[in-house]
């Protein structure tokens, strides 16, 4: 264990013998336009977009008077404060005296209320966070396990432990309940997204017609460089789908990655070399690739962050691993449902490349028998 790591699991230690709050029942509790909200949503790409519905949701329950802070991770900043342009959006960092500076600089602050949308499994660290600002009411998930005292410490409005394998956005929906809010009685839940800004629409645009991009084109993209090893399809079942599907006719290929994910995507050129009709997104920008996302015909993919970003805008095919579609399923844009595929051994390469080629073959059909 490096130093840091020692220091940090020592800090969380002293804090739950010494510092922690005591039990304490909150009385009855109801959301108000006007009210100050600490949101805490400080982890990976996906677990964000899917809270962002009930997030959208409890921002717009506040009015216009009304304040809403979210925490996000550093890789969700850019999106964060995208997908909400009014609050303000504090960034957690992974550095420890990072995570200091951000408890310190909640603790100046008054909220009416914390919601901990990081709340299940329970996390020391995201409670340590709802705690900062000494606020009295606090939303979570109250834990089952080991952590189940400190659980009820910290959530003084908590809600039980949701089902294992509940959607994300379903749980997230939940901690609204003790706010006196059901969004199942309004209209459906839909996430709202802006427009990108046009320097990046620009950028795409100037990409596509660079390309080779017109009005019949069929946008094939794919993301085979995913880095967590247990959820991505093989780089080898991915170059067997370019290869075939680089000679459908009016396809183009495009290749999108993520941050780090560099050195995987010139190995898998390397794999793709001299396949006509195939070219890879010049950025991996979140927010340049949620524009580039809404001219792909299908976006062929694995569980990710990436997979519920472009799912906001078109049609996703997902091969599934390990993971649980009826925990992790993205949402729909519009009308377009996602199509996962998963082997029953629950390993992404049990997924042969045949059936994922059966279901481009079948959106290349569907979208020349729309052009007609």
């Amino acid at each position: 264990m490096s130093p840091a790591a020692f220091f940090e699991s020592t800090a969380k230690k002293l804090f739950w013998k010494g510092l922690g709050p005591k039990a304490s029942a909150a009385g009855p509790f109801r959301l108000k336009p006007g009210m100050s909200v600490l949101a805490l949503r400080p982890d990976r790409l996906g677990d964000f977009l899917l809270s962002t519905p009930a997030l959208q949701f409890l921002e717009s329950q506040l009015g216009a008077t009304g304040r809403l802070t979210v925490v996000a991770g550093e890789r969700n900043a850019s999106i964060a404060k995208f997908l909400f342009p009014r609050a303000e959006i504090l960034v957690f960092r992974k550095n420890f005296l990072s995570r200091i500076a951000l408890f310190l600089r909640l603790k100046t602050r008054r909220y009416d209320l914390v919601v901990d949308f990081h709340s299940y499994p329970f996390s020391t660290t995201s409670a340590i966070l709802a705690l900062g600002p000494g606020c009295s009411r606090r939303v979570g998930f109250w834990d089952a396990g080991k952590s189940r005292e400190a659980s009820r410490r910290v959530f003084n409005l908590g809600v039980p432990p949701p089902g294992e394998n509940l959607h994300e956005m379903e749980k997230s929906l939940l901690l609204l309940k003790p706010l006196g809010l059901n969004p199942h009685k309004s209209a459906e839940i839909r996430l709202s997204l802006p427009n990108v800004g046009k320097g990046i629409r620009n950028r795409v645009q100037v990409f596509y017609d660079r390309i080779g991009v017109g009005p019949k084109t069929f946008v094939l993209a794919l993301h085979p460089t995913l880095l967590k090893v247990d959820n991505r399809w093989s780089l080898e079942h991915y170059a067997h789908v370019v290869r075939k599907a680089a000679f459908f006719p009016g396809v183009k290929i495009l290749l999108v990655h993520g941050l780090g994910e560099e050195d995987r995507l010139q190995r898998f050129k390397g794999l793709c070399a001299k396949i006509p009709n195939l070219f890879a997104l010049p950025e991996n920008d979140v927010l340049f690739i949620l524009e580039a996302a809404k001219r792909f015909e299908l976006f062929v993919c694995n569980d990710s962050g990436l997979m519920h970003l472009a799912a906001l805008v078109t049609r996703v095919l997902a091969v599934f691993g390990p993971s649980e579609p009826s925990r992790w399923a993205p949402l729909k844009a519009g009308n377009l449902k996602p199509k996962i595929l998963r082997s029953k051994d629950c390993q992404c390469d049990s997924v042969p490349p045949g059936e994922v080629l059966k279901e481009i073959e079948k959106a290349l059909r569907h979208s020349r028998q729309k052009r007609q």
